[in-house]
């Protein structure tokens, strides 16, 4: 029998997924959401009429019906990690963090109605449900990368007020946020190790940044800057580069989105057009390791060369006054001095990541990801995805790194 969306709409309303005693009345479903990305799962987006005359505006996402991509994205891995998120995890820290006293330093999730992730055979017919935020006015930000200042500062703050409700959880209950965390998966890694260092991946794409870097100017200011020298060797150290900027080191650890860029973001505008919040969604890659890591994958991602040089103090203070305003008083967090250090030990890991996920944003409609799946080396794909422009993109990038100093390398490296 051909397996069908609607009839499991069906089997889960009446198994008490959108409140006990209900059954489902109609789903109706309509046209995708404009500006989802959608290149690890697929979207449903309906209405939900229960037998109590209820509507529920739904989003459900699906697994990759292609089994190639599927396994590619560790697809199972994912959807394991947004149910844990929405099912454990997320209760655990709002519980934590009690009633807010205002909504000034609250954070708001979607609302999860159900998950499946039985894999294997059953993979195709996995699914999560959630409410579609978009009939609560929420939106993804035109601009295709980059982000204005504006939207930039309220994103920083909402990332700070999730970093919030790690350290008041470590604060409150530290045994049980271990025990909670322990059951994340790596979707970036398998028995190759981390997909940033199979097939010299970090190096490669390092090296196309720091040759256009060494050519601006007739190379001049940085070819012989012992920032670049630095550079090169931490790419060239792949694996232990990404062991010491994914590292736990407390008491600073807190749970990272792990992928906090312009697509995991949704903002809601006022009359006149202006972002007023946040919400923050897919959960599917986190990560336990410094705050450092969420920041620097959003500031390298969707900030710009003129933003960083001008802007870049402000971001971080924007940060650290947030995070400081989210947690109870007597709670731990770190102040503008730690946060630089962190920065220092693990920017290099937004470089990792910009450094294959811009570019392909930049790409082609034509350059579609199952291309790199049949190369023979998948990183000449990712090489030229972006053009001279993601070029550009990149070698900014490392500028900013070696400026600021944020390129660490041990001098016994293990």
């Amino acid at each position: 029998m051909t397996w069908s969306i609607e009839e499991e709409m069906h089997a889960i309303v009446n198994e008490g997924a959108f409140g006990k005693n209900r059954t489902l009345v109609s789903f109706k479903v309509y046209n995708s959401i404009p500006d989802l990305d959608e290149w690890k799962y697929t979207t449903i987006v309906g209405t939900v009429i229960t037998s109590d005359g209820l509507h529920y505006p739904v989003m459900i996402r699906l697994k990759i019906q292609d089994q190639m991509l599927r396994d590619c994205w560790q697809s199972d891995k994912l959807f394991h990690n947004e149910l844990i998120m929405y099912e454990e995890i997320i209760p655990f820290l709002l519980e934590c963090r009690g009633p807010t006293v205002s909504d000034t330093n609250a954070l708001s999730f979607s609302l999860f109605f159900y998950g499946r992730n039985k894999c294997g055979e059953f993979a195709e017919k996995d699914f999560i449900v959630f409410e579609n935020v978009y009939n609560l006015g929420y939106r993804f930000n035109e601009e295709r990368l980059f982000l204005d200042n504006e939207h930039v500062t309220i994103a920083l703050r909402a990332i700070a007020k999730f970093h919030g409700l790690s350290y008041t959880a470590k604060s409150k209950n530290p045994t049980r946020f271990r025990q909670i965390i322990a059951d994340i998966r790596d979707p970036q890694s398998d028995e190759r190790g981390h997909w940033m260092v199979q097939h010299d991946w970090l190096k490669k794409l390092g090296k196309r940044a720091v040759d256009r870097l060494l050519a601006r100017h007739g190379g001049d200011r940085y070819r012989e800057h012992e920032g670049v020298r630095l550079f090169n060797r931490v790419v060239a150290d792949g694996a232990n580069t990404l062991r010491r900027s994914l590292a736990v080191t407390e008491p600073l650890s807190v749970l990272c989105h792990g992928a906090y860029c312009r697509n995991s973001v949704m903002f809601q505008y006022d009359e006149c057009g202006r972002p007023f919040d946040v919400l923050i969604i897919d959960f599917f890659t986190p990560v336990h390791g410094s705050p450092a890591l969420d920041l620097a994958v959003f500031l390298y991602m969707n900030t710009t060369r003129p933003q960083r040089d001008a802007r870049w103090s402000h971001y971080l203070d924007a940060y650290c006054a947030s995070l400081a305003a989210a947690v109870p008083r007597g709670v731990r967090v770190p102040d503008r001095t730690e946060l630089d250090a962190e920065m220092a030990t693990t920017a290099i890991y937004g470089f990792a990541w910009a450094s294959m996920c811009m570019p392909y944003v930049l790409r082609d409609d034509s350059d579609m990801p199952d291309a790199a799946l049949v190369s023979d080396d998948p990183v000449d794909y990712f090489l030229a995805l972006g053009g001279d422009t993601g070029t550009e993109l990149l070698a900014d990038i490392v500028q900013h790194l070696i400026d600021m100093r944020y390129l660490t390398y041990p001098m016994n490296p293990t």
